[in-house]
C-alpha cells in the first residue's frame, strides 16, 4: 500500500520527547472507502468487524512521551485511541526503531493476560532489524522498569480485560474486545506513519491472548504482510482447556475463526502439545481453515508464557518466518501438501530446506484434558504423556512414512529442518 508525504518536516522519533502529529498520514486505499462506524449496539455477526469499527483507527494519533519509562533507545509513550464511555482514552506503548538508513520492516507486539507493554520484548526486535510497538490493552503501565513486570493503572485508560468474554453482553463499544482490537490497529497506523519505516512491511505477533487478538487481525485488518499468533488461536470453544468455556453467540462472535476464515494474511500458528489454555486441537484446526496461506508449528512440551512465546531460542519459527516475508530472507517453512490420515502414514511436502528428520508424537486416546496423577493440586490440566515414534523421510520424494501402534488414537508430524525449524502437520484423529 502507497504512503504520501506531508510537506512538512517530521520530527525525529529517536528523541526523547516524542511529540507526533499529524504531519504524514499512511494513504488508506480502499480502507477509506468502507462505511466505518462505531456502533453503540452489540456486534452485529452480519457484518464484518471491519465495517462497525470506528474509522478512527486508521488515523494517526496524537503521541506523548513519558521519559519516565524510557529504557534505553526504547521509548515510553502514551497515544490516542477511541473514547471510553465518552471520555478521551490513550494508551501506553513501547517504541523502538533502530538507526537505518533505509526503512525498516516493523512489528506489533501483542501481549497475553496478565501482561502489558514490554519493552524488553520491544528490544528483541529491535536487535534484529526491526521497527516494533508493544502496547498495553488494559488501561496499565510497567511498574518495574527493570524487569517489565508489574502493572499500574493511569487515568485515561479503557476497559480492563473481563475473564474470557464476561462482557460480551454489554453494548459493542464497552466491550474489552472491542477497544483491544482497535487499540492495536492504531499501533499499526502509527508505525506505518514514520518515514522511519516501510508501511509496506509490518507484522503482527501476539502470546495467549496476545495470540487470539492476533489471529483476530490477521482476518480483519488486510495491511498486515504476517501474523505469527502463539498458543492462542480460534475455534476456542473446541479446546480441551481453559477457553473450552467461551459459548453463545455473544462470546463467539470475538472467536478469532469468525474473522480469519476468509482472511489472506500469511500466518504462522504456534502453539505447545501441553498447553492449559488452548489445546492443540484448536489450533490445528486454524491451520486447516487457513492452510492455503497457514503453517503450523507445534512444540513438544512448550511451557505457556510471555518468556518462552518470544524466546527466539525456543520459537525461532516466528523470527524467520517474519524475516521471510517481511525482508525477503530465508526460506519459509517447510509446507505439508498431502496431510496424513490413518495408522499407516503417508505424508507429502515441499520445502526449500532439506528435512532432517521426522517425528510422530501419539497418544493412546482422544485428546483428554485433566490434573496430573502425580500433581492433583496443579493449577492446569493437560493431556497425557505424548509417545514418540520416529518416522522415515524420504528427501529425494519429499515424503514421510510410518506405520503407527494399533494403540495410538491421536498424533501429529513434526518435520524438523536443516535450520532447525518445526513444521507440524494437522492433529489427527484415528477412528
Amino acid at each position: 500500500m502507497s504512503k504520501s508525504k506531508n510537506s512538512k518536516t517530521k520530527p525525529n522519533i529517536l528523541m526523547p520527547v516524542l511529540s507526533i502529529t499529524l504531519l504524514r498520514r499512511v494513504t488508506l486505499g480502499m480502507f477509506l472507502s468502507l462505511p466505518l462506524i462505531a456502533s453503540a449496539e452489540l456486534p452485529d455477526a452480519s457484518k464484518p468487524l471491519i465495517e462497525q469499527l470506528d474509522k478512527q483507527v486508521f488515523e494517526v494519533p496524537e503521541t506523548y512521551s513519558h521519559s519516565s519509562h524510557d529504557v534505553g533507545e526504547v521509548k515510553a509513550i502514551f497515544y490516542d485511541s477511541i473514547d471510553f464511555q465518552g471520555k478521551p482514552k490513550r494508551t501506553f506503548a513501547y517504541l523502538g526503531i533502530p538507526k537505518s538508513d533505509k526503512p525498516l520492516p516493523a512489528m506489533v507486539l501483542v501481549h497475553g493476560g496478565g501482561g502489558t507493554a514490554f519493552h524488553k520484548w520491544v528490544k528483541i526486535w529491535n536487535d534484529r532489524g526491526y521497527a516494533a510497538i508493544a502496547m498495553d490493552l488494559e488501561g496499565h503501565l510497567p511498574e518495574n522498569l527493570a524487569t517489565g513486570g508489574g502493572r499500574l493503572s493511569h487515568p485515561h485508560s479503557g476497559p480492563s480485560r473481563v475473564g474470557r468474554f464476561g462482557d460480551a453482553e454489554k453494548p459493542m463499544t464497552e466491550q474489552w474486545m472491542y477497544h483491544a482490537v482497535s487499540d492495536i490497529m492504531i499501533a499499526h497506523t502509527l508505525l506505518a506513519s514514520f518515514p522511519e519505516v516501510d508501511a509496506d512491511k509490518i507484522g503482527v505477533t501476539g502470546i495467549s491472548w496476545g495470540g487470539i487478538l492476533s489471529s483476530l487481525i490477521s482476518g480483519v485488518d488486510a495491511r498486515y504482510k504476517c501474523a505469527m499468533p502463539v498458543y492462542g488461536c480460534g475455534y476456542l470453544y473446541e479446546s480441551h482447556g481453559h477457553f473450552k468455556s467461551v459459548s453463545g453467540d455473544a462470546q463467539k462472535f470475538w472467536d478469532p475463526a469468525r474473522h480469519f476464515a476468509k482472511g489472506k494474511v500469511p500466518t504462522l500458528w504456534v502453539n505447545g502439545d501441553t498447553d492449559g489454555h488452548f489445546s492443540v486441537n484448536s489450533t490445528s484446526h486454524c491451520y486447516q481453515t487457513t492452510a492455503d496461506h497457514a503453517f503450523l508449528s507445534i512444540h513438544p512440551g512448550l511451557p505457556h508464557g510471555h518468556g518462552a512465546g518470544w524466546d527466539p531460542k525456543r520459537v525461532s519459527e516466528i523470527y524467520s518466518f517474519a524475516d521471510h516475508y517481511l525482508k525477503g530472507e530465508g526460506s519459509a517453512p517447510a509446507r505439508i501438501t498431502k496431510q496424513p490420515s490413518g495408522r499407516t502414514v503417508e505424508l507429502i511436502y515441499e520445502s526449500e530446506e532439506p528435512i532432517k528428520s521426522a517425528m510422530v508424537y501419539y497418544l493412546d486416546e482422544p485428546i483428554t484434558y485433566r490434573k496430573p496423577a502425580n500433581k492433583p493440586d496443579a493449577k492446569h490440566s493437560g493431556p497425557g504423556t505424548w509417545k514418540q515414534l520416529e518416522a522415515k523421510v524420504d528427501a529425494e520424494k519429499m515424503t514421510v512414512s510410518v506405520t503407527l501402534p494399533e494403540s495410538c488414537m491421536t498424533y501429529y508430524v513434526n518435520l524438523r529442518d536443516a535450520a532447525g525449524r518445526i513444521s507440524s502437520s494437522e492433529v489427527i484423529e484415528v477412528e
